[in-house]
C-alpha cells in the first residue's frame, strides 16, 4: 500500500488527512475505512485512476472526518504536560520558543518572551497532574499570540481578513469562512514555526479561493514555496497533536 495524503472539505473547514492506498483487482468497489488506530484506508479496484480514488475520498469528507474524531475520542487522553516536558517548545510571533514548566502550589500563570525565545509556564497541581490548567494557559497565549500573527502574515501577503478565533476541533487546523473569517486550533502553537505559519497561509489563501482548485494550490505555492513538504510534515503529525489535551 502506498501512503499519500488528501486535502478534504467540509462545511467546518478544510484539513489534509494522510491515507494507505490500497489497489487490488479483487476489489469491486471503492471503499474507505478507518482502523482502530486512526489509520485511513482507501480500497480501489485496479482500474481506478489516482485522481479517481482521491476524488472518491473527498466525497466521503463528512463522513470521515466524523469517524477519526470517534477514533481519536476513543484513544488514551495524552498529557500535554509529559508532551512539553519531551518537547518543549511553542511557535510565539513567528518564532520558536523553549517552554519551561514549574509546578506551582498557589495558581496557574504563565510569562512569555518570544523575543528572548523563551515561556514560562508555573501550573497549579493541587487537583491532578496539572493537565488542563497548561492547556488553558496554551489556548490563552494562542489567544493572544495566534491572531496576531494570522494579521502579520495577511499584511504580508496582502490579504484583508476578518475575525480571528481561536478553537478546540477533533480534527482541523484551522477554517476560513467566504466573509474571511478565520478560525484555528489552539494546538497550531504547538507546531514548529513554518509549519504554524503554513496553517495560517493555507487559509489565507483561501480567503481568495474557498476550494482545492488548481488556482488555490498555486497561490498557496506563492504564499508558501515549501507548501506541500509542509502539508505532508502536518499530515504526519496531525494524529499525535490533536490527541494532545483530550480528556
Amino acid at each position: 500500500m502506498s501512503e499519500q495524503s488528501c486535502q478534504l472539505q467540509t462545511s467546518d473547514g478544510s484539513t489534509v488527512v494522510p491515507f494507505r492506498l490500497r489497489r487490488s483487482s479483487r476489489n469491486r468497489y471503492l471503499r474507505v475505512s478507518v482502523r482502530d488506530t486512526g489509520e485511513v484506508i482507501l480500497s480501489v479496484p485496479s482500474s481506478v485512476s489516482d485522481s479517481g480514488a482521491v476524488e472518491f475520498m473527498r466525497s466521503q469528507a463528512e463522513w470521515l472526518l466524523q469517524t477519526l474524531g470517534k477514533a481519536q475520542s476513543n484513544r488514551p487522553p495524552s498529557n500535554i504536560v509529559e508532551h512539553l516536558k519531551n518537547e518543549p517548545w511553542l511557535s510565539l510571533d513567528g518564532r520558536r520558543a523553549r517552554v519551561m514548566l514549574d509546578e506551582s502550589r498557589l495558581r496557574t500563570h504563565w510569562v512569555a518572551d518570544p523575543l528572548r525565545g523563551e515561556t514560562i509556564i508555573r501550573y497549579f497541581t493541587g487537583k491532578g497532574s496539572g493537565s488542563e490548567e497548561v492547556m488553558d494557559a496554551l489556548v490563552e497565549m494562542a489567544k493572544r499570540y495566534v491572531p496576531a500573527r494570522a494579521k502579520e502574515l495577511a499584511a504580508k501577503v496582502g490579504v484583508e481578513i476578518g475575525s480571528v478565533r481561536i478553537r478546540n476541533q477533533r480534527t482541523l487546523w484551522g477554517s476560513c469562512t467566504s466573509d474571511g473569517n478565520l478560525s484555528f486550533n489552539w494546538r497550531v502553537i504547538l507546531l514548529p514555526p513554518h509549519l504554524h505559519d503554513h496553517i495560517i497561509l493555507h487559509e489565507l489563501a483561501h480567503s481568495t479561493h474557498m476550494d482545492h482548485s488548481h488556482e488555490f494550490y498555486q497561490l498557496l505555492q506563492k504564499y508558501d514555496p515549501n507548501s506541500r513538504q509542509n502539508d505532508h510534515s502536518i499530515s504526519k503529525l496531525s494524529p499525535v497533536f490533536m490527541a494532545l489535551g483530550r480528556n
